[in-house]
C-alpha cells in the first residue's frame, strides 16, 4: 500500500505513514479484555403476589354484593286476595269500631315484604289465620248447639296454626346472620388483597342454603295458606344462585392457589 499524503510505499495495514506521519485509518478497536465484566443491568422485577388481587376472588366479591343486594329486596309477594280480603276486613273493624265505641283493628297485608320486614308480616298472617280458626270454632260450636250436642270451647284462646308465623321468623333469623358472615367475608378479603376467602364462601353458602330453602320449601307453607302469590319468590332463588357463584369463584381460586 502507499501514503495518499506523500506515496511512501508502507506494509499493508500500516495506521500511519513511516515518513510523513499521516494517519491512514481509525486505529483498530480494542478487544475486550476476557474475564473483564462491565455494569449489568438490573432485571426487572416481577410483581409481588402480596399485592395483586386475584381475578376469580374479585368475581366473587362481585357475586357475593349482587347476592346481598337480592337478599335486600323484597322476597314475599302476597297474593291478591289476601290483599283484599284483609283491606275489607280492616275497614270492617274500622267501621265496628267507630259504631261501637270497641277496641277493634285488623292490620291489612302488604302488596310484598323484605326479609326485615318479616315479623311484622308474620304478625300480620297470625293475627288473620287466629281469626279464620275462631270463626270455625264458633261456627262447630253453633251447630253443635243445634243438634244437642254440647262442646266446650274458649273463643279467648287463639286456635290457628303458628307454622306461617315459626316459617317466618326463622328465615329472618337465619337470612339476618347469613347476611352478616357474607358482609365479614367481602371485607375480610378486601383488606387482604383476595388472599382470605373462606369466610366469604362461608357467608355465600350459608345465605344460598337460606335462600333457596326460603323460595321452595318455607314460601310453599305460606302459599298453601292462601298468603302468598304463587311464583313470588323470585328474588330469593336470584339470591341463591349469586350466592352459589361466589363460592363457585372462591373454591376454584383456592384449588388454584394450591
Amino acid at each position: 500500500m502507499f501514503c495518499p499524503q506523500c506515496g511512501n510505499q508502507l506494509p499493508d495495514g500500516s495506521a500511519f505513514c513511516g515518513k510523513c506521519g499521516a494517519q491512514l485509518g481509525a486505529a483498530p478497536a480494542s478487544a475486550p479484555v476476557a474475564g473483564a465484566r462491565g455494569p449489568v443491568a438490573a432485571a426487572p422485577k416481577a410483581p409481588s403476589a402480596a399485592g395483586t388481587f386475584p381475578p376469580l376472588r374479585i368475581a366473587a366479591v362481585v357475586a357475593a354484593a349482587v347476592a346481598l343486594v337480592f337478599a335486600l329486596m323484597p322476597w314475599f309477594t302476597t297474593s291478591s286476595a289476601a290483599v283484599t280480603a284483609s283491606g275489607y276486613a280492616s275497614g270492617g273493624a274500622d267501621l265496628l269500631a267507630g259504631l261501637t265505641g270497641a277496641d277493634v283493628s285488623l292490620p291489612e297485608f302488604e302488596e310484598s315484604y323484605s326479609v326485615f320486614q318479616f315479623g311484622e308480616l308474620a304478625a300480620t298472617a297470625t293475627t288473620y289465620l287466629d281469626a279464620e280458626a275462631q270463626i270455625a270454632d264458633a261456627v262447630e260450636a253453633a251447630d253443635a248447639a243445634a243438634s244437642g250436642r254440647a262442646r266446650a270451647i274458649s273463643l279467648a284462646e287463639p286456635q290457628g296454626s303458628r307454622e306461617p308465623a315459626e316459617a317466618l321468623l326463622g328465615a329472618m333469623v337465619r337470612w339476618a346472620a347469613s347476611c352478616l358472615v357474607v358482609v365479614a367475608g367481602a371485607v375480610c378479603a378486601l383488606a387482604t388483597r383476595g388472599r382470605n376467602g373462606l369466610v366469604l364462601g362461608i357467608g355465600a353458602g350459608l345465605l344460598a342454603a337460606e335462600a333457596f330453602a326460603w323460595a321452595f320449601i318455607s314460601y310453599g307453607v305460606l302459599e298453601s295458606a292462601g298468603l302468598a302469590a304463587s311464583g313470588g319468590a323470585t328474588n330469593a332463588i336470584v339470591c341463591g344462585v349469586a350466592s352459589l357463584a361466589a363460592i363457585v369463584c372462591v373454591l376454584i381460586s383456592r384449588q388454584a392457589k394450591a
